[in-house]
């Protein structure tokens, strides 16, 4: 994928319609614990490290055979050839004035704060059906190219190109139209077996990260299985979804510097949004068949199951707690790899002094927000290898036909595909 500008904005939103509602609720303080980074090194939980000095952190670059599209044009194109297909193409949205396309549920808008209670439902382009159906452009200009790492018959798996880890993957369902978890309830086993058809998929594409020396032993502090790092493994699916199609948020910690910051002050892993595969699966192996639509409240379900036992919020809680202990575990970023230390909003110079980060005088002048995204750059491993400095991708190689029948989506019980 190559963009600038307007068009990665455009990709960014499109991609993110549902993504982290930073509007919705205050920020929780950070911690201010001590934890341990690279070669002993302790920090207060409140700061975090910006500026990196270096080009890159190792990566490892995707071995995807390049593939052309599939099919000229956009999703609008595409529909009016195959009319049948219409439903699987959009994403019902709430779209503000400043040009963000939010979660259908949402009443506030998580990009300005404006208000969405009079704002109608509208449509977003589904991003996850145009890579599975090799849709060659978004209706915005930009390629709907991605990151790829594997390809199966029941899964596509890709970075994320609003990478949280350096390892940060997404696993979809390539076989079944499902708009998201809650239609699993729906048939609970034939659940289950997606979900264990598409995390061994995520979990063959981290494995490849793993055995890579170099990245494994800069990345993650100390030694560690790869039993110990499956059941680190951060997986969750939101709700709202940011796209109608299932995927799974599959996070190999650490989270990056300022990324681990951000979940430390919750706004990373809501609760009420983020729904730990841990959870969803208690639900599914109950074997309760549970019968939802489009407009069937969460809240609805999650009161239905606490009902029998299985509590969201505790599950929430254990997640987010684990989240956060194993980033710091495996965090392995050294200070000296970054030029300040981000604390109260403002960047400062740093030293390390007796095994410890000491906080020095502030930097005026430094915009945050263009070092974060420069940080991103060098410590993501979604677009590569670079070309030319920026991301590459690629189309999939074996894309879904534009029906319902043989080669297109498989229909799941439960979904209406008008």
């Amino acid at each position: 994928l190559k963009c600038r500008g307007t068009q990665l904005r455009a990709i960014l939103l499109a991609w993110a319609g549902g993504h982290p509602p930073a509007g919705r609720r205050a920020m929780a303080q950070a911690s201010a614990e001590l934890f341990n980074i690279a070669g002993g090194v302790v920090m207060h939980r409140s700061q975090y490290l910006v500026g990196f000095r270096g080009k890159s952190y190792p990566t490892v670059p995707s071995d995807a055979e390049r593939s052309q599209a599939s099919h000229e044009g956009t999703l609008e194109e595409l529909q009016v050839k195959f009319p049948e297909i219409e439903r699987v193409l959009w994403n019902d949205v709430k779209s503000c004035s400043c040009g963000k396309p939010c979660a259908f549920t949402m009443t506030t808008c998580n990009a300005c704060g404006k208000s969405l209670v009079e704002v109608p439902i509208t449509k977003s382009e589904n991003v996850f059906s145009a890579f599975l159906y090799g849709v060659k452009m978004a209706a915005r200009g930009f390629p709907y190219k991605i990151s790829l790492r594997r390809q199966t018959m029941d899964a596509l798996v890709f970075d994320d190109m609003l990478a949280l880890t350096p390892c940060h993957l997404n696993g979809i369902s390539a076989k079944y139209y499902i708009p998201d978890w809650r239609f699993l309830l729906v048939q609970p086993k034939e659940g289950l077996k997606v979900l264990d058809l598409i995390e061994a998929e995520l979990w063959a594409a981290t494995l490849v990260f793993f055995r890579n020396s170099e990245w494994r032993k800069t990345i993650f502090k100390g030694d560690i299985t790869e039993e110990e790092l499956w059941g680190k493994v951060i997986k969750s699916f939101n709700f709202p979804p940011s796209q109608f199609q299932l995927h799974i948020q599959w996070l190999v910690p650490p989270l990056t510097p300022f990324q681990h910051y951000m979940a430390e002050i919750r706004n990373h892993f809501h609760e009420d949004r983020a729904f730990p595969i841990a959870y969803v699966r208690e639900l599914l192996k109950l074997n309760d068949p549970y019968p939802v639509n489009m407009n069937t409240p969460i809240t609805e379900i999650t009161d239905h199951y606490d009902k029998k036992g299985i509590n969201y919020k505790e599950h929430w809680n254990e997640f987010y707690q684990k989240a956060l202990k194993d980033s710091m575990d495996l965090c392995n970023f050294d200070a000296g790899d970054f030029e300040y230390l981000v604390e109260g909003g403002k960047a400062h110079k740093m030293t390390v002094s007796d095994g410890a980060v000491v906080k020095g005088e502030v930097v005026e002048d430094v915009n945050l927000v263009d070092i974060q995204k420069i940080d991103c750059l060098a410590l993501q491993n979604y677009g590569r290898p670079y070309e030319d400095g920026k991301p590459t991708g690629t189309y999939i190689k074996r894309p879904l036909a534009p029906n319902f029948c043989a080669g297109g989506y498989k229909k799941w019980h439960g979904v209406d595909e008008k």
